[in-house]
């Protein structure tokens, strides 16, 4: 009984070891080709600041932004650096057309700021601008 008993415990821990090991190999190869597609997908995607303003009174920045190619770019999080090393975020969740411009407006933002930068869904495609582009 005890030799039955072993036999199926080998058994068991062989079968959960080689589900383990293709179920490691399954979920790199997933995550393998998602990254490819993402990189893919954002190949050539570039969009820039078209204009920007900034209501020092009402603490209102306002940007318009331009979509320079056929991708459309889901605009994540501004990222605000002022001179005392402080970084303010601000999360945009707007989708920027191909093509395409689109009025961005961020309330509750404090003076002084050096420069901004806006992060997308493309890891590679962001913007930067500076405050002296959004104040002229």
């Amino acid at each position: 009984m005890n030799k039955i008993v072993t036999l199926l415990t080998a058994v068991i821990m062989s079968v959960a070891a080689i589900l383990a090991f293709w179920s490691s190999n399954m979920i790199k190869q997933t995550l393998s080709s998602a990254e490819n597609a993402t990189k893919e997908y954002c190949s050539g995607a570039m969009f820039r600041l078209y204009s920007g303003s900034y209501d020092k009174e009402n603490k209102v920045l306002q940007l318009i932004l331009e979509n320079q190619r056929t991708v459309d770019l889901q605009l994540r999080n501004l990222y605000l650096v002022y001179p005392n090393g402080e970084m303010k975020t601000y999360r945009l969740n707007e989708m920027l057309k191909g093509n395409m411009l689109k009025s961005i407006r961020v309330e509750g933002v404090e003076d002084g700021f050096d420069k901004g930068t806006i992060k997308t869904n493309c890891p590679e495609v962001s913007i930067e601008f500076s405050y002296s582009e959004v104040t002229r």
